[in-house]
């Protein structure tokens, strides 16, 4: 999230009192269900305790909500479940993140939100520590519990449209809880997984400062009716759509979009375009929206839509950055955020009652394709991308990345299983991927490790071609490419993703080669204009 510039007079926020912080941050629990994320053993009680002190500072209101201080907390939370030890999370974040962090400020005119007052300074981010304060005093209360205030506060009608309007603006609280590259889900899903209501608290004020404005279409999907009259490009509708009432599979729905005549080809919007494009294309997406068959009335229907959404996102990202063997990894930036905000579904779910779960995973689909759409709507080769050979193995010399790890490598002894084989020195490739990420300096690559090491282990015995014969049910043609798709994706994204980073363990440099393309260009540009012109 691109941060505004703090007010003309800046009156610095008290801290909350340690007696409070405890109470916010008291420690942490483990994962609310078998589908969340798992943890990996650390080194004893101080990792914890290195945590606990971070997040603390961090959000005590010393310092203010801003893109840096989510990236710190959401660092520190990804390598802690990782196994990180405590002086690896010292070391993340006073080397990587002190120096960006801002002095957090009392809102404007010192205002007090409400429930009264709630929708009148949703959007601006001025008024963050106000509603922090709000949120504060909502999970403190005798009784509070995550399941309760997230229905409330996110998926309910009166926090969404209300009608009549009150206030100055409608709440659109999942709308705002997936903007910004779904940056609010995220910590909100922190705060779900290790049951810390503080977490919980700032993800709320973080959500209400949010616009809704890139997620519009979500409103439409979920809470209201159509009043625009159909424009001239949902006319050119292709004729292969599916009838109306008719619900496919998500994977099903990615392929009539790749045929739909209607987006950009394969060029990526920059950040100019984006919104233009949500208003001439918001009711097609919201019709695509609508053709997924997310009906979710048992534990056996949420398993089955939330393993579609990550499958979805292993596409847009994993296969979707990737050229060629030869070609460089694009790991890129926006799909990646689908990854490591999928990887929370599991966990806010398990909160949730069935309507909701169902409204929350609609809005995350929608959302996905949106963002998969501006980064160029990329294919899916999955059967050039699973036919390299997986690592350990050695690949061909004219791969841009080498399977085998960068260095000098230990030499096993003669009675090391596998001995003359690859395996006898990199036995399990992810050891060496989730080492590297733990201290590598890029933040997001922690994080998007994680997920895909936890997918893995979801669904990486799924063979290729498991997915046919749900996917042949729809009644539409089935991308063939599909029959290639494994479980293996997930450690050849992740491998690709950590070698186009570069492999600090093995002594190579940080490339922070995350793609930005156009779109950042564009916004940064946007930003020194502002600066120019005295408003940022």
């Amino acid at each position: 999230m691109t941060t505004s510039a703090p007010p003309t007079i800046v009156i610095p926020a008290t801290p909350s009192s340690r007696e409070i912080l405890v109470r916010l941050f008291p420690g942490v629990k483990p994962p609310p269900s078998l589908f969340a994320p798992g943890r990996v053993p650390n080194c004893g009680p101080e990792a914890t305790a290195a945590l606990l002190k971070a997040l603390r500072i961090t959000t005590s209101g010393a310092m203010s909500f801003s893109t840096s201080s989510v990236s710190t907390i959401h660092h520190l939370l990804a390598i802690y479940a990782l196994g990180a030890s405590a002086p690896v999370i010292n070391a993340a974040y006073e080397d990587t993140h002190l120096d960006h962090l801002r002095v957090a400020f009392v809102a404007p005119n010192k205002v007090t939100i409400t429930d009264d007052t709630f929708t009148d300074y949703l959007g601006n981010d001025h008024y963050y520590n106000a509603y922090l304060d709000y949120f504060h005093r909502v999970v403190l209360q005798p009784g509070a519990n995550i399941s309760d205030i997230l229905e409330k506060y996110i998926f309910s009608s009166h926090y969404n449209v209300r009608t009549p309007k009150q206030g100055t603006e409608q709440p659109e609280m999942l709308n705002r809880f997936l903007e910004i590259l779904i940056h609010p889900i995220i910590h909100v899903g922190y705060g779900a997984e290790f049951g810390i209501m503080g977490l919980i608290a700032e993800g709320l004020a973080w959500t209400s400062v949010h616009p809704a404005g890139a997620t519009t279409p979500i409103n439409r999907l979920l809470f209201t009716q159509r009043t625009t009259p159909i424009s001239e490009l949902e006319k050119q509708e292709p004729g292969w759509m599916p009838k109306a009432g008719l619900r496919l599979r998500a994977l099903n729905i990615l392929t009539l979009m790749l045929r739909d005549p209607r987006f950009f080809g394969n060029r990526t919007l920059d950040k100019h375009e984006f919104a233009a494009m949500l208003e001439s294309h918001g009711e097609i997406f919201v019709k695509y929206g609508e053709l997924w068959d997310c009906q979710i009335e048992t534990q056996e229907d949420l398993e089955a839509r939330m393993e579609e959404l990550i499958w979805a996102a292993m596409l847009m990202y994993g296969v979707g950055s990737w050229d060629g063997n030869e070609a460089e990894y694009r790991a890129d930036f926006f799909t990646a955020h689908i990854v490591t905000s999928v990887l929370f579904i599991p966990t806010i779910c398990a909160y949730l009652s069935r309507e909701s779960q169902m409204k929350l995973l609609r809005a995350h689909f929608l959302t996905s394709i949106t963002w998969w759409v501006v980064r160029g709507r990329p294919s899916f080769a999955l059967k050039d991308f699973t036919s390299r050979p997986l690592p350990p193995v050695p690949n061909a010399p004219s791969s841009k990345y080498s399977n085998t790890l960068p260095g000098t490598l230990p030499t096993p002894a003669a009675c090391a299983l596998s001995s003359t084989t690859p395996y006898a020195g990199n036995a399990n490739p992810w050891y060496a991927i989730l080492a590297d990420a733990l201290v590598h300096p890029n933040e997001h690559l922690c994080k998007v490790q994680r997920a895909l090491a936890h997918f893995n282990l979801l669904y990486g015995h799924r063979e290729a071609g498991s997915v046919l014969e749900s996917l042949s049910k729809d009644g539409v043609d089935v991308n063939p490419e599909y029959g290639y798709l494994d479980g293996s994706v997930f450690l050849r994204t992740a491998w690709l993703t950590a070698s186009a980073l570069g492999w600090v363990t093995h002594g190579e440099e940080n490339t922070g080669a995350w793609n930005y393309q156009e779109f950042q260009k564009a916004a940064l540009e946007e930003l020194e204009l502002m600066k120019g012109q005295g408003r940022a």
